[in-house]
């Protein structure tokens, strides 16, 4: 499929949506911490990338980008909760 192929784009905003979910909800069973906090902080603030997405779609590399993002978040949040 082609980068621009928009089936591939809502798949990956889903990706990144679901991810985003499933990051939050393990940092909220987790005990109050800085780094706790700090993992929130970067979750809520692609959260509101995600959302200024409706209004104003994204480029290909900027889906990518935050994709590659939440999915290091989401990997981070689950080491710290090891």
């Amino acid at each position: 499929m082609p980068p621009s192929d928009p089936k591939l784009a809502s798949t990956r905003l889903a990706i990144v949506e679901q991810s985003l979910n499933d990051t939050l909800e393990r940092l909220r069973d987790l005990p109050p911490g800085p780094r706790v906090r700090e993992l929130r902080a970067k979750a809520e603030g692609y959260e509101r990338a995600l959302r200024s997405w409706s209004s104003r779609p994204p480029m290909e590399e900027q889906r990518a980008t935050l994709l590659k993002l939440v999915l290091e978040l989401n990997v981070e949040a689950i080491a710290l909760g090891r």
